[in-house]
């Protein structure tokens, strides 16, 4: 099993695990989990797109150079208009998978950033479980798109998209 989808499952047990009284360190975390779990998906996607597989370890290293902030960049352009040079190698209408991916995405880091900074906030386990789903509907429909053509230039903006600025 990948690293992504331990995290989604321990996403899932964090966020069931107190039936009764959830503390908001398991919420907190399962909400950090659940990011980390599109994180890991996608960038698993790009590095195997992008990196050969030897020598060994290069794609673990590779997966190192990935920057949380420009990805979020990246997806919010997809999940709304895609500017120029990317936009020339897209063809419209984009899939609505990689829409929701991206939208998701994008989610799931700011509440990421809110569970783990905004002491706040009390996360509900409805919020918890809520988020949880839409990382896993994000999955099933990443798992349609990313061998399509619009699904790896996006893939492959996640890695590059700060140099083609």
């Amino acid at each position: 099993m990948s690293l992504a989808n331990d995290l989604l499952a321990q996403a899932r047990l964090l966020a069931r695990n107190e039936p009764r009284r959830p503390r908001q360190a398991s919420l907190r975390r399962a909400v950090s989990a659940a990011y980390y779990s599109v994180f890991h998906l996608l960038v698993e996607d790009a590095t195997k797109l992008l990196v050969p597989p030897n020598p060994q370890g290069l794609r673990l290293l590779v997966r190192r150079a990935f920057d949380h902030n420009e990805m979020k960049m990246v997806c919010k352009a997809f999940a709304q208009t895609v500017q120029p040079p990317v936009s020339q190698l897209i063809v419209l209408p984009m899939a609505p998978g990689i829409v929701f991916t991206a939208r998701t995405f994008v989610e799931l880091q700011e509440a990421r950033h809110d569970a783990d900074y905004n002491l706040s906030l009390d996360v509900s386990r409805a919020a918890a479980l809520n988020y949880i789903s839409n990382a896993e509907q994000a999955f099933q429909k990443w798992g349609i798109e990313r061998s399509t053509p619009n699904g790896q230039v996006f893939l492959t903006a996640l890695a590059f998209n700060k140099r083609w600025r």
